[in-house]
């Protein structure tokens, strides 16, 4: 069970939670949740979510208190004793203002730099730190850079010169921000991003003395409301700026390559890679463990499947999938064919040795 973290005690009530979300209560008003869990491991006591027919089926039978439920969804009979049903618009947004309320209680009890610069931070002379920005202990702070107002800087983050953070961006511990980056207002680095490390560069050496490193002296800009997952990098251009826009996931330990542009509302599951100078476009879901080859142009809106390996330019709205990547469909069909491989292999073998 997870600590449900509403405050007094009738707000955890079936009656109570349906205010905070505009709900309608079926059944017990007065049950009582202390908990939040998914319905297939719900116990007395647990608030959970359905939002669709599936899982309405585990409900009748489960132990959970109480239930969110999207309206229109059918649950059948179901004892109401000690029980509840509230009934919102959509069960997955209302679980997330609930899992807010969650976090934000949670947050709260957690330790966070206080307000102003640590004793044990190192701030150059030069950088710029508005007043109601929180550097943490051992963080380091680079010449000539600017930090705004309502920033956290946890401990062990390094900021190198000339990098700006936003308004209300938050760096976990051990954020590594190198030279002339820019984060836009309220995204969130979580523990162990490198933002603007060095682009993946090499032509062999005219002297026959290995590989020669290609310098990269761009930077790198995140926009407003991205959130970076730990241990994920973005290297800088290596001339202009690699950009991830507006609005952008990225999951941890995922690596972004010199001189992408991410447009808006892009979401990248964990341990994908997308090298070099390629351009992904606004709104467009990439699976975990995707490979994205280097100047690749993906469109705006499409789909890329879980360990997809793109070497193509993929037009708007489409569903790629598979290795290398092709359209869904056709993909789906190579596999169908693939599969019954087999068999045809035995059947032509008897052919072969028939007389």
């Amino acid at each position: 069970m997870n600590e449900l973290g509403l405050g007094v005690e009738t707000s955890r009530t079936a009656d109570g939670i349906a205010l905070l979300v505009d709900g309608e209560v079926e059944g017990d008003g007065n049950a009582v949740a202390r908990g939040i869990e998914s319905i297939d491991h719900a116990t007395h006591g647990d608030l959970t979510f359905v939002g669709d027919a599936h899982h309405a089926k585990f409900w009748p039978a489960s132990d959970a208190s109480i239930a969110m439920v999207t309206h229109g969804i059918a649950l059948g009979d179901w004892p109401t004793k000690g029980r509840a049903v509230i009934r919102v618009a959509n069960a997955d947004q209302a679980m997330i203002q609930i899992l807010e309320l969650v976090e934000a209680a949670a947050t709260d009890s957690f330790e966070r730099p206080a307000v102003g610069i640590d004793p044990d931070a190192r701030v150059d002379p030069t950088a710029t730190i508005e007043d109601d920005a929180a550097i943490g202990p051992f963080a380091v702070i680079g010449a000539r850079c600017r930090i705004k107002s309502g920033a956290i800087v946890e401990s062990g983050v390094r900021i190198y010169a000339d990098a700006i953070i936003g308004i209300g961006v938050h760096l976990h511990a051990g954020v590594v921000i190198r030279e002339r980056s820019v984060i836009g207002d309220r995204s969130i680095l979580h523990a162990g991003v490198v933002i603007g490390s060095d682009g993946f560069g090499y032509r062999p050496d005219p002297k026959g003395n290995g590989l020669r490193k290609i310098p990269h002296v761009g930077h790198v800009e995140i926009g407003v409301d991205v959130e970076i997952g730990a241990n994920s990098c973005v290297d800088r251009g290596k001339f202009g700026p690699t950009i991830i826009g507006d609005g952008s996931k990225i999951d941890n330990l995922c690596q972004i390559g010199h001189n992408v542009k991410l447009g808006k509302c892009v979401a990248i599951s964990g341990l994908s890679g997308i090298a070099g100078s390629t351009t992904v476009g606004d709104g467009t879901l990439i699976g975990g463990g995707v490979g994205v080859s280097d100047h690749v142009r993906i469109g705006d809106g499409c789909q890329i499947a879980g360990r997809a390996g793109v070497i193509n330019d993929v037009p708007d709205g489409q569903t790629w999938a598979g290795m290398p990547a092709k359209n869904a469909r056709v993909a789906m069909k190579e596999q169908a064919i693939i599969r019954k491989l087999p068999g045809w292999s035995k059947k032509l073998k008897e052919l072969l040795n028939a007389d």
